[in-house]
């Protein structure tokens, strides 16, 4: 996984958040990770063990980079593959970020425990991704998660 195009594949248009109605972090990471199981990325089986993953992970610093968006990630043991998903909050969430304000695009990244050097690439293209500003108000702007899913294939060629 050394390409970003290679990353278009991890997000399934099925596990696209358009529109989070979580409020607080703990319900905004545990909705994301309903929908990454409901849109087939995660197994569901491993449900509640990557919600609980990504709030440890949290309570090391917050992964709410700021300017409105939060790239919340965890490794999971004897997970096969890599997950993905986008999510957005019209009102945005309170998500600690550095800069103290809302989180309106969230990026989730799970990915196998054995699998660090791609996971860290992976962090690295979704960084670069967040710093770019039309990123985060293309994915702002969208109105479906097709919508959503056409700003990361562009992103992502």
């Amino acid at each position: 996984m050394s390409s970003p195009t290679s990353f278009a594949e991890l997000f399934k248009l099925e596990a696209i958040v358009p529109e989070l109605q979580a409020t607080t972090k703990p319900e905004a990471l545990a909705e994301m990770v309903a929908s990454a199981v409901s849109g087939g990325a995660l197994p569901k089986g491993r449900r509640q063990e990557v919600i609980d993953a990504l709030l440890v992970r949290e309570t090391r610093g917050t992964t709410g980079l700021g300017k409105g968006i939060a790239i919340p990630h965890a490794k999971i043991d004897g997970l096969r593959k890599h997950a993905a998903l986008v999510a957005r909050s019209g009102p945005g969430v309170d998500f600690r970020a550095v800069d103290g304000e809302p989180v309106y695009v969230f990026v989730m990244l799970i990915s196998p425990a054995t699998r660090n050097e791609e996971h860290l690439a992976m962090l690295k293209w979704v960084s670069t991704l967040a710093r770019d500003p039309d990123f985060t108000s293309f994915i702002r702007q969208a109105q479906t998660r097709e919508d959503i899913f056409v700003v990361l294939e562009e992103r992502s060629a």
